[in-house]
């Protein structure tokens, strides 16, 4: 019986030999979840927002899809005009310490920046890349009515922040998400994390970043686009972008078109992706 229970006592505290990480395989299967919502709810928002969405106008037309190469370092972008803190419309969860994680050595060491803080630096680092990436006939609006900008928030869920948007040119419109979060340290990047692996392309960049870019058709000439840009810190900044929408209507979905082509293409998408300062470990 007392080598029954050694031995017990040895399984739970020694790591498994595989060195299998839990957490990961969680939040792995959390985030090809969040693809597939994300791809058939087509609506560019998270449900608590989505009522709050300006019904765009439909135009006919092409989606482009992914096709960025490496480009030069990533942007550096001045936050001295964005308002140092979050408008009243985001409201980040409550603050502290996250509850102990089990790992096998292989999670990296999980930022200690309080999640208020991080969001308001997130934010101001968005709104200053958005702007200086955008074209002036873009207008970027956020989903959240109270605010001017998209902001981020944190999900304790799934330990990472989200800032989502909405794009307007004229009558024509379009979304899109941002999500900031840390990586495992054994994760690679690879198509693996794309929605679509038939469109996935791996971009190496000259920062040491690598972009894992794909483009789902819709259907109705409607397209999302996803890229996901694995920093070498450890953060992955993941965008998601679309020039229609797909509503339910009864059992069916129906997709709209509101653009003739992403509002927000992929090229720079990657270069959102690369900027200095858009990470977890400042």
């Amino acid at each position: 019986m007392d080598d029954l229970s050694r031995r017990m006592r040895a399984a739970v505290a020694t790591p498994p030999p595989t060195r299998i990480d839990v957490e990961e395989l969680i939040s792995g299967d959390a985030r090809r979840r969040r693809h597939r919502a994300w791809t058939f709810a087509g609506t560019g928002v998270a449900a608590a927002v989505a009522a709050v969405l300006v019904t765009p106008a439909i135009l006919a037309g092409e989606g482009n899809g992914p096709g960025p190469s490496a480009v030069g370092p990533p942007r550096s972008v001045s936050t001295a005009t964005a308002a140092p803190g979050l408008c009243t419309g985001v409201t980040p969860k409550p603050t502290g310490p996250e509850p102990p994680l089990q790992s096998h050595d292989t999670v990296r060491d999980r930022p200690t920046e309080p999640p208020t803080t991080a969001a308001a630096r997130l934010s101001a680092v968005l709104g200053a890349v958005l702007e200086a990436e955008l074209p002036d006939d873009i207008v970027v609006e956020s989903v959240q009515p109270s605010c001017s900008r998209p902001q981020f928030q944190y999900h304790p869920r799934y330990r990472h922040y989200e800032a989502v948007g909405d794009l307007q040119r004229g009558t024509s419109s379009g979304w899109f998400m941002v999500t900031v979060d840390a990586s495992p340290a054994s994760d690679e990047a690879s198509c693996a994390y794309a929605p679509d692996e038939r469109t996935c392309e791996v971009l190496d960049q000259p920062d040491g970043s690598v972009a894992v870019v794909s483009s789902t058709p819709l259907g109705e000439g409607v397209v999302q686009a996803t890229v996901s840009v694995f920093r070498p810190d450890g953060t992955v900044v993941q965008l998601m972008a679309s020039n229609g929408r797909v509503t339910r209507d009864g059992n069916e979905h129906v997709t709209t078109r509101t653009a003739e082509e992403l509002l927000l293409t992929t090229a720079q998408m990657v270069t959102i992706g690369r900027t200095a300062g858009l990470t977890l470990y400042p």
